[in-house]
């Protein structure tokens, strides 16, 4: 059952911007991290869409580095929160979808009321819950995400699944803060709960992934592309 509309994890990495919206909540699957609650999805827009973030996340170039298969490549973008990188994915692929990955309504709301301005009306909102994306089984050439992975707990369970909605030629791409970076303001989690380089690798080895390539032109964050392991 999804859970309520309130809640929300993924599209998470200026969390620690909002603290006065912030509140407790119990951890989920295993590990620890940074809180998965904030009280008002709608404030948190604004704190995506800040133009100060292009200087640093320099979207257009981290696109134009993702292996999309063709222009009708079927795309997930987990933690799609108010379509930051959403459109640019979807403007890639005209011809195919983007499926909007997120657990909060309010940004699915968002996404339907502002697609057709963007000129991008393959976006698709997809509702998914803390532990699974909700994926379509063998259908994904590419999923994306950026600036959540912290935020959630159980990783190799939660990849594991990513790697069954892909495609035999599907590739996943992942962008996090890195521990020792100092990015602007408070857009990422506290360095203990950012997650290294290293530790990712061993955990997506674990789920099924082997590392394809890395791009390193960002300033504050790891920036990994990888294939699904062939299974034995």
């Amino acid at each position: 059952m999804p859970l309520p509309r309130r809640f929300a994890w993924l599209a998470a990495w200026p969390l620690l911007a909002a603290w006065p919206l912030l509140a407790g909540c119990p951890r989920n699957g295993s590990g620890s991290g940074p809180p998965q609650h904030y009280e008002d999805p709608k404030a948190m827009i604004a704190v995506f869409e800040d133009s100060e973030r292009d200087a640093w996340q320099l979207p257009d170039r981290v696109v134009r580095a993702l292996p999309f298969s063709s222009r009708s490549a079927v795309v997930a973008d987990i933690g799609a929160g108010s379509g930051y990188f959403t459109r640019r994915l979807a403007a890639e692929v005209p011809d195919g979808r983007v499926y909007a990955v997120d657990v909060d309504g309010e940004f699915e709301d968002y996404l339907l009321e502002h697609r057709e301005a963007w000129g991008t009306p393959n976006i698709q909102p997809h509702l998914a819950i803390y532990d699974d994306p909700m994926l379509p089984s063998g259908e994904l050439d590419l999923v994306f995400t950026a600036n959540t992975y912290a935020f959630i707990r159980d990783r190799v369970g939660y990849f594991g699944k990513v790697r069954t909605a892909l495609s035999a030629a599907g590739r996943l791409a992942i962008i996090e803060f890195r521990p020792d970076a100092s990015p602007p303001g408070n857009v990422a989690p506290a360095p203990e709960y950012r997650v290294a380089r290293e530790t990712a690798l061993d955990e997506l080895q674990k789920a099924g992934f082997t590392l394809e390539r890395e791009e390193t032109f960002l300033p504050h964050q790891w920036f990994l592309i990888l294939a699904p392991t062939p299974k034995k």
